[in-house]
């Protein structure tokens, strides 16, 4: 997809309230096909660039869809009429479920028939098909977000506008959903923005990822780019200062989950599917030896030799960067700990954690970030 030109872009987009800058955005490019996702604390401003982008807000600035710049109120409108938009709460009306699914496209003018079975189809791919006949206000809290979204998709957008779509479900209704839209998305084949907090979740979908901090885009690249290259100090803090580790989830012969990372060093990890995954290993689940802990009875099952790349303060802590086959892994120790194993840089180290301090993010059909 990447050959193809940008199915939306906004080049100096400027949300400006009472004379002040809300919201800034030097340049973004949606493009088909992909997941682009808005990233930031809650109040950065990403649902009001959501929304700029969308035609809802206004907003200074270039905004081109389709190769055509968006000027006048009726480009606004002819914008909208190709894009859909999912938000926190679903806003379904007192009607059928069949019904809710179908109101985007008659108001797109399609015959009743037709939207009938074009929203049926569009529930039968989120799974709730089953729920075509019942009334709106009568769907649980993990039906809601299915049916809005179905609505959204019903349409066949060139672009779809996400804004939290998971926030308001609980754990396991948010990790089968996401599952699921993983799938709708990618046969789907339309440019989608997806805004949220959740820096787990941005890594299960995203192709591209825009760090916003204090409303303005202040890095912007692939996902695992991003996550592991912050080029601020307000997103290496809002991803926790984590290692990401890129490989291929396997199941040994005893049953136990394995991460194999390229280059050949394999660790064990929690459970999580086979197949390509991106791993969170947070540096307060790493701890630094001088020595490998006894073979017999040790709960740190993965220990790897290293060299110590940097050292820098986070707060009372040490932040210590140890280099392992090209790749890093980070962990927080107190300064008479550092002191205490001797450490500097170039000193070599063994990092040691859980099996289950490894966190796998499945990515599936083997999409890179």
């Amino acid at each position: 997809m990447t050959g193809e030109p940008p199915v939306l872009v906004a080049e100096g987009l400027r949300v400006v309230r009472d004379g002040r800058t809300v919201v800034a955005a030097d340049r973004l490019e949606l493009r088909r096909g992909e997941v682009h996702v808005l990233l930031g604390r809650n109040g950065a401003g990403k649902s009001t660039l959501l929304r700029a982008l969308d035609g809802l807000e206004p907003a200074a600035g270039r905004l081109v869809f389709e190769g055509r710049e968006v000027r006048s109120a009726a480009d606004r409108r002819a914008l909208r009429r190709r894009t859909a938009a999912v938000f926190q709460r679903p806003y379904l009306l007192d009607a059928s479920v069949v019904d809710n699914v179908a109101t985007g496209l008659r108001l797109r003018g399609v015959a009743r028939r037709e939207a009938r079975r074009r929203a049926a189809a569009a529930l039968d791919r989120l799974g709730v098909a089953h729920l075509a006949g019942r009334r709106a206000t009568r769907l649980s809290g993990g039906e809601a977000p299915r049916v809005s979204l179905a609505r959204a998709l019903a349409v066949e957008p060139a672009v779809l506008f996400l804004d939290e779509p998971l926030a308001s479900l609980d754990p396991p209704a948010r990790r089968g959903l996401l599952e699921d839209l993983r799938d709708v998305l990618g046969d789907a084949g339309a440019a989608v923005l997806w805004v949220t907090h959740d820096r787990d979740e941005a890594l299960a979908v995203a192709d591209t990822v825009s760090f916003l901090d204090g409303g303005a885009v202040s890095q912007t690249g692939p996902a695992l780019e991003v996550f592991t290259h912050p080029r601020t100090t307000a997103l290496a803090e809002f991803l926790g200062l984590d290692a990401y580790l890129e490989g291929v989830v396997e199941e040994a012969p005893d049953g136990q989950t394995l991460l194999r990372l390229p280059g050949g060093p394999v660790l064990l990890c929690g459970e999580a599917p086979p197949g390509p995954a991106v791993a969170c290993l947070p540096p307060e689940d790493v701890v630094l030896l001088a020595a490998p802990p006894p073979a017999h009875g040790a709960s740190l099952r993965n220990v790897v030799w290293g060299k110590v790349k940097a050292v820098g303060a986070v707060g009372r802590l040490l932040r210590v960067v140890v280099a392992v086959d090209g790749l890093e892994v980070s962990a927080l120790v107190t300064p008479a700990a550092f002191e205490d194993l001797g450490l500097a840089v170039g000193r070599r180290v063994a990092a040691a954690f859980k099996a289950s301090a490894v966190h796998p993010i499945p990515r599936p059909g083997g999409r890179r970030p």
